[in-house]
């Protein structure tokens, strides 16, 4: 929540003068925000400021429990109250609009699900040290909920796409990228804007392929990057936010097969966080670490150190692995790597 302490709160909670409670009021703040969009609270303040009561008749609201809704929202930083009316913040504007291109209101579903359904299950997660539910599998199954999974990932890579794209480096002469496990497909047509030559074919389960992006040399084949064959003559294999869901063996295992699948001298972009960054400040260390825990809890995967993705990467025969940081990117980095431009001689 766009929500910040003033000296005295931030000095009030160092001290323990007061409980820890924001933690606890943070998930009355996630409800508060999903019923908002869903009665179309954002919507409806984007079209025209309004009271309190001018907002509850057009919605068919309680009058007074709008009200209450709405001085919530303002204190969360969603909304700003002046004159007896609201308006929206910048970050309600960019983020919680049906029609803004960055909106997250059709993925406030999965993490509603998540906070609610998934993580009241962390304690077993903790204490066996493996998944609540086999995630993937449930996205399969629950049609809404891959919708909105599918939903979130697609708006927050909607606004990384175009920085991601340019820190890529294709080879000289490339003409065949695979996206593995792309779902929405927006780094590969982002990819295929900057590079004309190129055609590209994202590989991902069903359910993950039905709302994917169209582009003329883009081509989504339904399946399983684990188990089914991922064929082979590519430039330029890119894994988005994949390997945080899989054990080391099977990082390992498909970056071999990874490596199979390109040409020499092609190039591998694992796109993920990184626990060994440099981040700016407690807060985002904080965030990084609780997406960790959300990792554990959802799908048993966790997030690893550079070093450790890099040392899977040249255990797999790449090269040269390099770290890059897009700027406008800030939920994902790089790591970039290459196969040899020759087959390695084979000892006698």
């Amino acid at each position: 929540m766009p929500l910040f302490f003033n000296p005295f709160e931030a000095a009030a909670h160092r001290l323990a003068i007061v409980p820890p409670m924001f933690d606890y009021f943070g998930a009355l703040g996630l409800h508060a925000v999903v019923a908002a969009a869903r009665i179309g609270v954002f919507d409806a303040l984007r079209r025209r400021p309004s009271t309190g009561v001018e907002l509850a008749a057009a919605l068919g609201l309680d009058p007074r429990a709008a009200d209450a809704l709405l001085r919530a929202l303002a204190g969360l930083g969603y909304l700003r109250a002046g004159g007896g009316r609201y308006r929206l913040t910048r970050t309600a504007r960019l983020w919680l609009t049906t029609d803004s291109p960055t909106s997250l209101v059709a993925g406030l579903e999965f993490w509603e699900r998540t906070a609610c359904v998934i993580w009241p299950r962390l304690e077993k997660a903790v204490r066996d040290g493996s998944p609540v539910t086999p995630f993937y599998a449930l996205l399969e199954s629950d049609p809404e909920l891959s919708r909105s999974f599918q939903a979130w990932t697609a708006a927050v890579a909607g606004r990384q796409a175009p920085a991601t794209a340019r820190a890529i480096p294709v080879p000289r002469g490339a003409r065949r990228v695979l996206d593995v496990g792309g779902g929405h497909g927006l780094f590969s047509v982002e990819l295929l804007r900057r590079h004309p030559g190129l055609r590209a074919t994202v590989i991902d389960l069903p359910r993950a392929l039905e709302a994917a992006a169209e582009h003329p040399r883009l081509t989504l084949r339904a399946g399983s990057f684990l188990d089914d064959d991922l064929g082979d003559g590519y430039d330029v294999v890119m894994l988005f936010n994949i390997v945080h869901g899989l054990t080391d063996e099977e990082a390992a295992q498909l970056f071999r097969r990874v490596a199979a699948a390109l040409n020499p001298g092609g190039t591998i972009v694992v796109g993920d966080q990184f626990s060994d960054s440099v981040m700016p400040g407690r807060a985002s260390r904080t965030l990084l670490r609780l997406l960790d825990l959300n990792y554990l809890v959802a799908v048993g995967g966790r997030v690893r150190a550079l070093r450790e993705v890099a040392g899977l990467l040249r255990a797999a025969g790449f090269r040269g692995v390099r770290h890059r940081r897009p700027f406008g990117s800030p939920a994902t980095e790089l790591a970039v790597a290459r196969t040899p431009s020759r087959p390695s001689p084979r000892r006698a």
